[in-house]
């Protein structure tokens, strides 16, 4: 009985192994950066066959910074500013019935830094993700003097502070339904930041020289959130501050819903 019985297994557990790789290998082509069905018709993911390295254009220097002490300060710097305008406090714009307050997302961080690593400050073609089919992003590039103890907190607060600053650009019309102008550059930043259902996002800067100006770093600062403004679209419901919430208000910025809120990024 004793030499039977691994033997017994063996037959049980081959069958099983095989199932599982097979499982494995059908779940690695079905979730796959290259999947066709992420983005428009013959557009690339910036992910696919992606290896992560920096693109050769980059400078010799190009060096990601290590944000990761740092989501904290990112999501604080998007979320008091979303609570300001959720409380009906930017001149001009009604408030936010139910707007998100941010969380962390390491897909979207992940795919931020794909972005810096191009070394070019320019959109993705496509960076949408299997949750998030709509996936927006800002970009934004700042200097500092040659130090390489830089203080990120710094960068955070200028770029985000650079986005929400175009508030007064446009009024509570482009809210209501959003639109493109000839100055949309101008101003969609703010309007990103300002979606209601962008519940999460990532962000990464990286550093590098430019030849014509070696006495700074630039400093590429990029951030991949939730959701995306949409044409003709609300960008936030308004109404009383937090009176849509199901979950309640979130106890940091009463202006905005609670981290449990359920929203769906979508369009």
């Amino acid at each position: 009985m004793s030499e039977f019985a691994p033997s017994l297994a063996c037959r049980f557990l081959l069958p099983l192994l095989l199932l599982l790789l097979l499982l494995q290998l059908v779940l690695a082509k079905e979730y796959s950066w290259c999947d066709p069905t992420l983005c428009e018709k013959g557009v690339r993911h910036v992910a696919c066959r992606n290896t992560g390295h920096f693109a050769r254009r980059c400078q010799p220097d190009s060096f990601q910074v290590d944000i990761s002490r740092h989501t904290s300060d990112f999501l604080h710097a998007h979320n008091k500013r979303r609570n300001f305008l959720a409380l009906g406090r930017v001149p001009g714009y009604y408030p936010a019935a139910r707007m998100a307050t941010m969380v962390w997302d390491d897909e979207l961080q992940y795919l931020s830094q794909l972005n810096t690593r191009t070394c070019i400050l320019d959109h993705d073609d496509c960076h949408s993700t299997y949750r998030y089919a709509n996936s927006g992003q800002n970009l934004c590039a700042v200097w500092r003097n040659r130090n390489p103890h830089v203080n990120v907190t710094s960068l955070v607060e200028e770029c985000v502070g650079l986005w929400f600053n175009e508030w007064d650009l446009i009024d509570n019309s482009f809210i209501d339904a959003f639109k493109v102008t000839p100055i949309f550059e101008d101003y969609g930043h703010f309007v990103e930041m300002s979606v209601d259902k962008n519940f999460s996002l990532g962000c990464s800067i990286m550093r590098f020289t430019r030849p014509d100006y070696p006495s700074v770093y630039i400093y590429n600062v990029v951030c991949n959130y939730a959701s995306l403004y949409a044409l003709g679209a609300i960008v936030y419901e308004t109404g009383y501050p937090a009176s849509r919430c199901s979950t309640g208000k979130s106890p940091f910025y009463p202006g905005l819903c609670s981290t449990r809120e359920e929203y769906d990024p979508n369009w």
